[in-house]
Order: structure tokens, then sequence, then C-alpha cells
């Protein structure tokens, strides 16, 4: 990766609000509701099971929000500093651990406001949601684009060749 712009900055930013927002927080809503279950030896019932996750979703949907918006200098940043690296693991990476610190960060303060104590476990949970999402984004986001080959159709070599994908069988 030779460059590093704001448009990678954005396009990675919303693909990992996206992922969090639609698989890895309502995942962590579950194991979070399980957890409760566990520890405190009885299985909620269904609308209290739904009442949360849906409540831990919707928090989830402006706090991940305005950490997105937050996290732009820094995921810029990283993402300059990164740019002569080419190993796709790395950037996965980096940029997972940057986003689970800033939740980490976020979710404690919210906690503290909110709550007026700190509740580690909870914001545990939301930064290792953060980081998976931002994981699957950058790893998916740089993924090196499917080869190209030129086939030749026709009899005369006047004919426009065909672009066929190399991992599509011809």
């Amino acid at each position: 990766m030779d460059t590093w712009g704001m448009g990678d900055t954005g396009r990675l930013i919303a693909n990992s609000y996206l992922w969090m927002v639609g698989v890895t927080t309502p995942v962590s809503g579950v194991v979070i509701t399980a957890f409760v279950a566990i520890m405190s030896g009885t299985m909620p019932d269904l609308m209290s099971f739904v009442w949360f996750s849906g409540l831990f979703l919707v928090a989830t949907l402006f706090l991940a929000l305005a950490g997105a918006v937050l996290s732009v200098p820094f995921t810029y940043l990283l993402g300059r500093a990164l740019r002569r690296v080419p190993a796709r693991a790395v950037h996965s990476a980096a940029h997972s651990v940057l986003a689970g610190l800033l939740a980490a960060g976020a979710a404690s303060l919210a906690a503290a406001m909110w709550l007026h104590t700190a509740v580690p476990p909870l914001s545990i949970l939301i930064a290792v949601a953060a980081g998976a999402a931002a994981a699957i984004a950058t790893w998916r986001q740089l993924r090196p684009a499917p080869a190209v080959v030129v086939v030749a159709t026709g009899d005369s070599l006047d004919d426009e060749p065909e672009r066929v994908d190399a991992q599509r069988s011809v």
C-alpha cells in the first residue's frame, strides 16, 4: 500500500462501523446476556433478552457513530504510518488495536459519566467488538484486486479481446 488518503480512511471507518453495528455488536449483546445468565445462575426470559440486546444495539449505534467520527485523525495517521508496510495482517492488527483502545476508552468514559462507576467487562467487550470490526474491515479493504486475463475469443486478431476474471473458470 503506497498511498493512504482521506478516502481510504473514510471507507475503512464506514466499513468498520457497518461491521460493528451489523455483526460484532449483536454477537456481543448475545455474549453479554449469556454471561450474565451464567453468572447469575438463571436464564433470562425471551423478552428481557430481546430488550437488553436491542437496548445494547441502539446505544452502540450512537456511541459507535461518535467513536467513528472521533477516530478519523487517528485512523488517518495510522494509515499514513503503515503505507509502506505491504503485509495485510500488520494493517489489520494495527487498526484492530487502535479501534479497541479507542472503544475501551470511550466505553469507560461513557460508563463513568452515566453510571458513575467503571464497568471493565463491558468496556472490554465493546473494545473486542470494535477491534474485530476494524480487523474485518481492514482485511477486506486491503485484499488484492483479482487478476484479469485477456482472452481472444474470435478467429481474427481484429476482434476485441474479452476480459475474464482469472479466478473464474473459462
